[in-house]
């Protein structure tokens, strides 16, 4: 059994002409593109506002881990302090020598997103706790120690927060050996 194609087509002439779209045709696929387009646009901004709140939550997630991870492969507590001022927050190590920690790391948080640290409890919350963390610039900050647990007077929750929009904080997994997003809890 064969099957044949016919790739053209005789024109009014005699020609043959080969098959394709006219320019009409085009014309009107481009605006129904278009109107298309202007009806999903609006509705899609929203979508893409909150994957930057989520992409910074899981960024600030991922630092958490590696510097739990860094802190027992080093056998030095590190500190991810956070600076809600400046709208960054970042790793160091805080060790014994003088010299300065080549694998420090600084983020800058979206200019669209605001970032806030709480201390655990209210009365965890001390200069005492402070000097004990040794952070620098008095920063609040997780002090993840070099048996892969975080100091108890660490941040208890860090929030994320999107305009009125939404937000998402980093908190304590139940075990408290690490750190879990969860969505804001509007009460």
């Amino acid at each position: 059994m064969t099957f044949t194609m016919l790739a053209s087509r005789a024109d009014n002439g005699g020609r043959e002409r080969t098959g394709g779209f006219t320019l009409i045709e085009l014309i009107v696929v481009m605006l129904l593109l278009g109107i298309a387009a202007a009806l999903v646009a609006p509705h899609l901004s929203p979508f893409f506002r909150g994957r930057v709140l989520s992409s910074e939550a899981r960024r600030l997630l991922a630092l958490t881990r590696y510097g739990q991870t860094r802190a027992v492969a080093e056998g030095v507590p590190v500190l991810l302090w956070i600076d809600a001022k400046q709208s960054s927050y970042g790793l160091i190590t805080q060790s014994a020598s003088s010299e300065p920690d080549d694998r420090a790391s600084r983020f800058a948080v979206d200019s669209t997103l605001t970032i806030e640290a709480f201390a655990p409890d209210p009365l965890l919350a001390s200069e005492d706790n402070d000097e004990r963390l040794a952070v620098p610039d008095g920063l609040p900050a997780i002090r993840f120690m070099p048996d892969g647990f975080f100091d108890e007077a660490s941040i208890g929750k860090i929030v994320i927060r999107q305009g009125a929009e939404g937000a998402l904080e980093l908190v304590p997994t139940a075990n408290r050996l690490g750190y879990e997003i969860l969505p804001v809890n509007p009460n």
